[in-house]
């Protein structure tokens, strides 16, 4: 429900303010790195990796205590066009690879998307 302010053209009247950030949805372009991220709503891959890539899916802590990527989970040599409703808070690729997957989010205060 958007915030309302007063109409520009009549003082009596008021009209919905702007949107928030999180209402639309929005894409972010993985990094790879193995970096902690908010948890998407599904992954989608925009071109054909050369590299398998892999995807962490525990807590902030267990990341925290791991040294390696061993336990990322591989998902393989992902292919262009693959939606994968998953959510992770990692991935790790080459960086040839990185930019090849695009984590999607939602907008809505509940994450949910709009119709």
């Amino acid at each position: 429900m958007p915030n309302y302010i007063k109409d520009p053209n009549n003082s009596k009247k008021q009209v919905p303010g702007p949107q928030p950030n999180n209402y639309f949805d929005k894409i972010v372009p993985a990094t790879g790195s193995g970096d902690l991220v908010k948890t998407p709503n599904h992954i989608y891959v925009k071109k054909t990796c050369t590299t398998d890539i892999k995807f962490f899916f525990g807590t902030s802590a267990s990341h925290a205590e791991q040294s390696d990527f061993s336990k990322y989970e591989d998902f393989g040599k992902l292919t262009i066009g693959t939606k994968l409703d998953i959510h992770p808070c990692a991935m790790s690729a080459s960086a040839t690879d990185a930019g090849s997957v695009i984590f999607i989010y939602k907008g809505g205060p509940d994450g949910s998307g709009r119709p």
